[in-house]
């Protein structure tokens, strides 16, 4: 035999075990790390792995064994911190996680360059054989050497390079691309060298260049960089970045410079678009590789991206919408195509002057040139041959407009975020592997129509895929990094397949069928897999397979030859397509399979003729090569599968049998059988059969002959019985064999009198059926039934109801008549009538016989009244109406309608009651509605003004959150729903348990209901808890149904009379409050005092119980008998032990006493009564106080710990809400003003903040010109120091009138400050000189009782604006931000100005008070549509909401620019009508000789109620109504005995009863509230800590004016022998914390434009006197009865101590700040704002003091022998004359 194999083909059966083992799944290697891993990194030499992860560096091999490890961190570190951590500039160091930011690989010297987060970003170099080994660190380089960044989300990325300096050396370097953080260096890109080498150090920034490196643009563009990678020269970086706007979305751009550009001219940015409208605009990760030449011919024939080449490179790109991981995308991007892109964008900048076809083109990033940057007009071609890399006189840096973005069309789309991705090219076909954020990674194979064929092996962690995805050397295995594991994976799991086919099918590009070895393998697995078709492939080729067989098939009944030579035909698909013809002899025993053939129909229910058996066939006896199925057959199995035809079954079978009719058998076909009893395979013709049955109709009760043919019945010799089989169905047989033959004897019995009850419907029967009706035994019958009484005319009709009985008077309804013998057609009733009243006959509605429909006339319903009268907007409600004769018609007749709204009938009577529908519309009518009840189609009765609809319930409290499964605890709700249902929300069975229970009590706010009772067993269910009324329902949420309580048994058994009994176990709080419980001894209730979730404290009764349990109420017989406890939790009852009485064994007293002693032991059991019943009291008074006690310290606790739970989660919304606003600083001028004289007695109405002068039109330019004569001599330092000393001199020259003056100095000097600070410093030497001298030099600057000390508190005010600004202002902002918010979160009491959360125990509204979060809705009246929400409490009052919305709706608007909440009136729409709210009305409420002013609780606002803003307008006539308004509401909240939330009075009577033992009194301890403190205090602790730090951080940028005053301090210290160290600290504290922080603190409002309350303030002034104490070196002794505040901040005094301690050194240390230098800063501050201030006012009020003291300065100018040389006296007497027009000799 010949055969393109040399083999034998062996066939076998599938039943037969197969020899060898099967495959098993190829192990995983992975390895965890403790930590989170941040980077990953291969060196491609040794193959190593290196993992940086948080605080770690792994080094594993290849299958990921550790090989070394290294620790760096965690780190003592400060985030402000400049390294080396032991210099004195780092302050407040702790242990801090070192996040790897940077693994890069050094192969060249076999180094690992490491980056971290801590230090400010430094590196080292670590050794690639052994990372334990650290080649180089260095932490005191300086600011040079900061490469990472120190902030979590800030990336970074990094390529190799080399670099060639001016003298042709080549050093090794590195490019970083990174982006912004708040204390990181500003260059995004940077050059690092990794050699000292001259002035440069290892990993210094060694180009200096101004492309992006501009420190005021970097932060608004965001940087995202997620790759970087060189080709061909270039370096490329792949980010995102928003477009510098204020908007915040984000395009991925690509970078590229020369690899050889020493200056980052060649930089070009290029914006790419991935998927429709851009919209994966943020690049995730990325992948550069060849395409492979599948890939490639695809990517040329889409003629998107040009011609592209196998071995060209291809950017592959995963990204995803803008912060939003729905569904990410894959896009391509060729470099050729890039880099042609680029220099589109490079040559249209140098040539076109930014455009291409006339459209700009070029963006100038990172610069504030726009249009002019390219102007010049450059020969293109030379100038890119000349300067490929750009050049100095060349605009750079440069980037594409959105408009020439590179578009690319998404490859693939898949839901989720994408976070890496790998490319391979097997085969010529490409393979992505894209990881997701769920730390799965997929496989797709890149074609014309990509799809994901199959998943990456491995379990799935549920953590983020690593960007960095990478294959080993061999790109056999990938390897996946997920948050704290790495796992080396195959890239294909081929050898799993074990057949061809599921081998194929996936179009797998790394699997194909290896023919002669019989599996799934890849191609280079194949050993002859390049022959032809020797390794397969989908989809062009198929598997080998056998497609037939000759024969087709065997019978069963051959295999009773043991052993035979068979012959089959095997036609298999040959590898070439072509059908190959082969004989194959084949040698087998198939007795084995005989009993199988023979009976295998017993194992089937469903009766079979065959069964299938595959066929292998074999190369080399053990490699499969195809297999198919070959059935084997059973004949006689045939006729069971119809057994009422087994000549036509046998015959019609596919497996060629014959039937023998003479044995009745189904046989093989079998040509050597012949005869006339043979009916051979398709002959069913010759079958004997019988048909054609006749009749086929056959009445019941009726004997009929059926006739029937029969066909083929000669070879037959019988008779049969002509009796019919069951269900119209019979058979014929032989009598003699009793064999069935072949019958389709079918009949159809029927019965005449059945639905046929009288003559008419008789007489309407189909006349097939014969039915006639027979008189005499009055039935329907069959005509041969009924032979002579059959009747031609059916008897008189006969009427047995009417319906309805009464109709209205105006007719229109449908009236049915029901009786017999009521005609055949409807054409046969002639006319009706009713009391002579004729009535239309609805001919359509006629039923024969039976009913006739017509219109009737006979009386009117009259509807009176409509209960209930209300219901809500979602319909359901049931109502009733009464009034009379309202059962006329039917209920079919009738239609009820409220106001449109049908209400479908439920019941129909003399009353009728209907279910009301829907109200659909968007408001509820305020009006009644009218209730219409329409009688068929003429009648109408109404009800008007008879129903109103309702808004919907809404749910604002319920209480309490859950029930117990024995369930009937009363539930409150602040709403009136009806209906409580409870259904489990577990998985099928779809009918779910659910437990129903009707209210117990309600009304239209409140309502109760027993919670109902729930299986026990279903206890594992999650139990769903809602409220229906009527049609409208609502889930209750939170409501748990929690397990049965525990009960301990019981440990005292024995009580008396005073004793408290204690009952433990678990769960008693899950549902139940101590006034809920009950208990029982015996049958005598006892008070429950107080209830725990593991205890019950029960207070005995006070005698003796009779009946020993309450259940069973009968006598004891003893009184030692015990008494069963019994505990009631709702509906549940436990008996949890009995108890014994302590029994009294008193002997009498005349046995044991003589009578003698009697007086005497009376006393003394008088004594011992007292005594025992005191010590009884005292005994059970101690129980209680100790259990009251032990409650109030767990209440106590819970409070404290869910206080700050709920504020701690608050402050992350601070923070949010803060990052999203713009901090609304003032500006100069108005700072100025405020913190100069806002304190000032006129305050914001001052000369100098209004800058309006009272001076006639005519004199102000003689006035100007003297004022600036004046300005003059303010400017000569002996007449100022003259003016100023004798001002002090004056006693009338009070504190507040030298606070005002040396402010109006500051403003006129502004223009000079370096002289305005020679005279400060001229002032304090003499200053100082006179306290040193009294031996007080401590008490120096502590008060501004000189004009020198607030000329000193300005100085500070003036040269620290701008560090409030760029650092101190934003934690001050968010520190105000934080204690209003917090403050507004409770209650405040607008009156007496106490707050439930602040921290000034002061301030501490020491009630608890019942409030609740409501959310309105508001809408602002002329602004269009849009409604705000805005969160108040039901406490509030109406001017504390107006202020609230104001925030919310103009939040974007600094306060002075809002309106005032008396410009403004809110008005509350509950329905059609709106009412406005105010704090005083007609309706407050008095509670005595009090007013209560009216809150959102008062006017009943609910949750999401609609309100409207909307401005007063001021014309005269309202204006006049709204003054007299607006001073009766002064008046009335002027008046004492108006009171918000606690009145006066009950404060004063709290603190009088404080100390007393009050029983009566029901209100708690005050001094429990003062837990709030501790809470807002935590909460706020975050806020505090950071302003303090920007205040007291010498590590970072410090003011020149702090640093240069402080050595002027140091200075003049050292000149006098008494002036000791802690003398110097508290002139420096007294000159900056004190005379400056602290008023900034106190006033937020000096900064900015915001408005401070007292609550507020109350807060603000505990910080700030923290911040004083901490400043002070006096030891502050704190005991239990110091201040609250004090106590509050007592353990982070200490802390802040020493950050003052530690600032002040910092300080000291600093450079020093020259004269020179300080004189140009103050310079520069003079110039930019004096034009901005009221320099003339200024100088006009300091003439007002000039005048005043006339006198006194020209006596002081005359006896100052400089002042007379400068004529100073003459001066001033001229301008006096000038300024106060006297005539003068002068």
């Amino acid at each position: 035999m010949t055969s393109w194999v040399q083999a034998a083909l062996l066939l076998l059966l599938l039943c037969l075990s197969a020899a060898g083992g099967q495959l098993q799944k190829e192990a995983l290697l992975d390895f965890s790390s403790i930590t989170p891993i941040n980077n990953v990194v291969q060196d491609p030499r040794s193959g190593r792995v290196y993992l940086g992860a948080v605080n770690t560096i792994y080094q594993l091999d290849e299958a990921l064994r550790e090989e070394a490890r290294t620790v760096t961190g965690p780190k003592e570190d400060a985030r402000t911190c400049t390294p080396p951590v032991s210099t004195p500039y780092c302050q407040d160091t702790k242990p801090s996680p070192n996040v790897n930011k940077l693994l890069l690989v050094h192969p060249s010297n076999g180094s690992l360059i490491v980056c971290g987060s801590r230090y400010r970003g430094i590196c080292s170099l670590l050794n690639l054989s052994n990372v334990e080994q650290q080649l180089y660190y260095s932490d005191s380089k300086g600011e040079r050497t900061y490469v990472a960044s120190i902030e979590d989300g800030v990336a970074v990325v990094a390529v190799m390079s080399t670099y060639v300096n001016k003298d042709g050396n080549t050093f090794n370097v590195f490019l970083v691309g990174k982006g912004y953080g708040s204390l990181d260096s500003s260059k995004l890109i940077s050059t690092r060298i990794l050699q000292d080498y001259r002035d440069w150090v290892v990993f210094e920034s060694i180009i200096e260049a101004s492309t992006v490196q501009a420190t005021p643009f970097v932060p608004k563009y965001l940087h995202d960089f997620r790759h970087a990678f060189k080709e061909e020269g270039f370096v490329y970086f792949l980010f995102s970045r928003t477009m510098g706007s204020t908007d915040n979305k984000n395009f991925t751009f690509v970078s590229r410079l020369c690899e050889d550009d020493p200056h980052y001219y060649s930089y070009t940015e290029l914006q790419l678009n991935c998927g429709p409208g851009n919209k994966y605009n943020k690049v995730q990760a990325a992948y550069v590789a060849s395409p492979g030449k599948e890939l490639a011919r695809g990517m040329t024939e889409s003629g998107q991206h040009g011609k592209v080449l196998a071995w060209h490179k291809v950017l592959f790109m995963v990204a995803s919408p803008d912060e939003d991981g729905a569904d990410s995308a894959l896009c391509m991007y060729p470099l050729n195509t890039i880099n042609e892109r680029l220099v589109d964008i490079i040559s249209a900048c140098y040539s076109d002057s930014g455009k291409i076809a006339g459209i700009p083109a070029v963006d100038i990033p990172y610069s504030y040139k726009t249009d002019e940057f390219c102007t010049s007009h450059i020969d293109v071609s030379n100038t890119l041959n000349n300067y490929k890399c750009g050049a100095d006189f060349l605009p750079s840096p440069l980037a594409s407009k959105p408009e020439f973005a590179l578009q690319a069309k998404a490859v693939i789309i898949r839901r989720g975020l994408l976070t890496a991705v790998a490319i391979a090219v097997e085969n010529d076909h490409t393979i992505a592997f894209l990881g997701n954020s769920l730390g799965e990674v997929y496989k797709v194979h890149l074609t014309a129509n990509p799809e994901v064929y199959s998943q990456v092996p491995g379990d799935t962690t549920g953590k983020r895929v690593n960007k960095k995805l990478f294959f080993d050397a061999s790109h056999s295995h990938l390897y996946i990094t997920t948050e704290k594991k790495i796992t080396k994976v195959p890239v294909q799991t081929c050898h799993l397949k074990t057949d061809c086919q599921s081998c194929v099918s996936p179009w797998d590009p790394y699997c194909g069928w290896c023919v002669l070895e019989g599996r799934c393998t890849r191609r280079s697995d194949c050993r002859r897999a390049e022959e032809k078709n020797g390794w397969l492939w989908s989809p062009k080729q198929q598997c080998v397979k056998i497609v037939s067989f000759n024969p087709p098939n065997l019978s069963c009944k051959k295999t009773q030859q043991v052993k035979k030579l068979l012959a089959l035909l095997c036609c298999f698909v040959s590898l070439t397509l072509k059908t190959v013809f082969c004989l194959c002899y084949i040698h087998y025993n198939l007795y084995r399979y005989q009993s199988q053939c023979h009976s295998f129909t017993l194992f089937l229910s469903v009766p079979v003729d065959f069964v299938a058996v595959p066929i292998k066939i074999f190369v080399n006896e053990s490699v499969e090569l195809a297999t198919r199925e070959f059935n084997f057959y059973n004949c006689s199995a045939t006729v069971r599968k119809a057994e009422s035809t087994p000549c036509l079954s046998c015959v019609a079978s596919p497996w060629g049998c014959q039937w023998n009719t003479q044995d009745h058998t189904c046989q093989d076909k079998d040509d050597t059988v012949l005869g006339p009893q043979i009916i051979k395979h398709r002959q069913g013709a010759r079958c004997p059969q019988f048909e054609n049955p006749d009749p086929v109709l056959i009445p019941v009760g009726f004997k009929t002959t059926i006739g029937f043919e029969g066909i083929n019945l000669d070879v037959y010799q019988f008779s049969f019985d002509k009796s019919q089989e069951t269900n119209v169905l019979f058979y014929v047989k032989d009598k003699q064999s009793g064999k069935k033959i072949d019958s389709t004897l079918n009949v159809t019995l029927y019965s005449c009198s059945l639905g046929r009850e009288d003559c008419s419907l008789c007489k309407n029967a189909d006349p097939k059926y014969r039915c006639v009706w027979c008189v005499k035994r009055r039935s329907c019958v069959y005509e041969k039934l009924c032979t002579n009484d059959q009747g031609t005319e059916c008897p008189d009709p006969h009427i047995t109801d009417i319906i309805p009985r009464y109709g209205p008077v105006r007719g229109g309804i449908s009236v049915t008549i029901k009786g017999s013998n009521l005609g055949i057609h409807k054409e046969d009733i002639k006319a009706i009538s009713v009391v002579g009243v004729p009535c239309i006959h609805q001919e359509n509605k006629y039923a024969v016989s039976t009913s006739v429909f017509y219109y009737l006339i006979l009386q009117d319903p009259i509807a009176r009244s409509v209960y209930p009268a209300n219901g809500s907007k979602a319909g359901g409600t049931v109502i009733t109406i009464s009034g009379f004769n309202l059962d006329t018609a039917t209920r079919e007749d009738i239609a009820v309608t409220v106001g449109g709204v049908v209400c479908t009938v439920e019941t129909f009577g003399a009353a009728i009651t209907c279910r009301m529908g829907e109200y659909r519309a968007d408001k509820v009518p305020s009006d009644l509605l009218t209730v219409t009840v329409k009688y068929g189609k003429s009648t109408t009765t109404a009800v008007p003004t008879a129903f109103q609809f309702w808004e919907n319930p809404t749910i604002l409290d319920h209480h309490p959150k859950g029930s117990y499964s024995q369930g009937f605890h009363i539930v409150s709700h602040q709403i009136a729903p009806y209906l409580l249902k409870t259904s489990t929300s577990s998985p099928p069975p779809l009918l779910l348990p659910q437990y129903l229970q009707e209210a117990l009590s309600k009304n239209n706010t409140v309502i109760q209901f027993l919670t109902p009772a729930v299986n026990r067993s279903s206890e594992t269910h999650l139990f769903r808890t809602f409220i229906q009324l009527d049609n409208w329902g609502r889930e209750l949420k939170p409501f748990n149904y929690h397990p049965d309580p525990a009960f301990d048994p019981l440990t005292k058994k024995i009580i008396t009379q005073t004793s408290i009994i204690v009952v433990t176990g678990r769960g008693f709080e899950k549902a139940m409050t101590a006034k809920e419980a009950q208990a029982f001894v015996g049958d005598v209730p006892c008070y429950v005092n107080a209830l725990q979730d593991d205890k019950l404290f029960l207070d005995p009764p006070s005698s003796q119980p009779q009946a020993r349990s309450k259940r069973h109420r009968r006598r004891r017989d003893t009184s030692s008998d015990p008494l069963d406890l019994l505990i009631k939790f709702g509906n549940g009852e436990w008996v949890v032990g009995s108890v014994h009485y302590e029994s009294n064994n008193e002997v009498p007293l005349f046995i044991i006493i003589p009578a003698v002693i009697i007086p005497m032991l009376l006393i003394i059991l008088v004594s011992v009564y007292c005594y025992r019943r005191k010590s009884q009291q005292a005994e059970r008074e101690y129980e209680k106080v100790k259990h009251q006690l032990e409650n109030l310290e767990e209440s106590v606790r819970d409070r404290c710990k869910k206080e700050f739970t709920d504020l701690m989660i608050e402050m992350e919304d601070h923070t949010n809400e803060l990052s999203e606003g713009r901090i609304p600083f003032l500006d100069y001028k108005t700072y100025t003003d405020r913190v100069f004289f806002l304190p000032s007695k006129d305050g914001a109405n001052d000369v100098m903040i209004t800058g309006k002068l009272d001076i006639p039109e005519a004199r102000k330019a003689i006035v100007g010109q003297a004022l600036n004569q004046f300005s003059n001599l303010l400017n000569s330092k002996t007449f100022l120091i003259n003016f100023i000393k004798t001002l002090e001199g004056r006693p009338d020259f009070n504190a507040r009138a030298k606070v005002y003056f040396a402010s109006l100095l500051t403003v006129a000097l502004h223009g000079k400050l370096e002289y305005y600070t020679d005279i400060m410093r001229t002032l304090l030497l003499e200053l100082m000189g006179n306290y040193v001298d009294s031996k007080n030099p401590k008490l120096m600057l502590r008060r501004s009782e000189t004009v020198v000390e607030r000329m000193l508190c300005n100085w500070m005010s003036i040269c620290l604006y701008q560090f409030l600004k760029d650092s101190a202002g934003e934690p001050l902002y968010k520190l105000f931000r934080a204690i209003k918010h917090q403050t507004e979160k409770g209650p405040v009491d607008a009156r007496v100005k106490k707050a439930k959360y602040t921290l000034n125990d002061t301030g501490l509204l020491g009630d608890d008070v019942e409030y609740c979060v409501l959310t309105l809705q508001v809408l602002v009246h002329g602004e269009g549509p849009d409604v705000t929400p805005v969160k108040v409490l039901n406490c509030d009052t109406v001017s504390q909401v107006k202020e609230k919305i104001i925030e919310a709706v103009y939040r974007n608007l600094p306060y002075s620019q809002r309106p005032k909440v008396d410009s403004v009136s809110l008005e509350w729409r509950p329905g059609s009508t709106g009412q406005i709210l105010s704090d005083l009305d007609l309706t407050s409420q008095k509670e005595g000789r009090w007013r209560r002013i009216n809150t959102l609780a008062h006017y009943n606002v609910r949750d999401n109620a609609t309100l409207v803003l909307s401005m007063v307008l001021h014309t005269q006539q309202n204006y006049d109504q709204n003054q007299d308004n607006q001073e009766e509401r002064n008046a009335l909240l002027e008046d004492d005995k108006v009171f918000h939330l606690v009145r006066p009075d009950e404060l004063d009577e709290m603190k009088s009863k404080r100390g007393m033992k009050d029983k009566s009194m029901t209100k708690a301890i005050t001094e429990i509230y003062l837990t709030r403190l501790l809470s807002v205090k935590g909460t706020l602790q975050q806020f505090v800590d950071d302003f303090f730090r920007s205040v007291l951080c010498s590590g970072s940028v410090v003011p020149p004016a702090i640093k240069y005053f402080f050595d002027f301090l140091d200075e003049q210290a050292l000149k006098h022998d008494n002036v000791d160290e802690e003398t110097v600290h508290i002139w420096k504290t007294n000159s900056l914390p004190l005379r400056f922080w602290v008023n900034i603190l106190k006033n937020p409002h000096f900064t900015f434009d915001v408005h401070v309350t007292e609550v507020v303030d109350a807060s603000l002034s505990v910080i700030a006197q923290t911040f004083m104490d901490a400043c002070t070196k006096t030891e502050h002794k704190l005991s239990r009865d110091s201040p609250s505040n004090k106590l509050l901040y007592a353990k982070e005094i200490s802390t802040y101590k020493k950050m003052v301690d530690d600032y002040y050194k910092g300080i000291r240390q600093m450079v020093s700040v020259s004269d020179q230098d300080m004189n140009t800063h103050l310079a520069e501050v003079s110039r930019t704002h004096t034009d901005k201030l009221n320099t003339q006012v200024a100088l006009h009020q300091l003439y007002q003091y000039a005048s005043k003291y006339y006198d006194g300065i020209i006596q002081s100018l005359d006896e100052d022998p400089a002042a007379q040389s400068k004529q100073l006296t003459l001066r001033l007497q001229r301008i006096a004359a000038a300024l106060e027009n006297k005539v003068t000799d002068l």
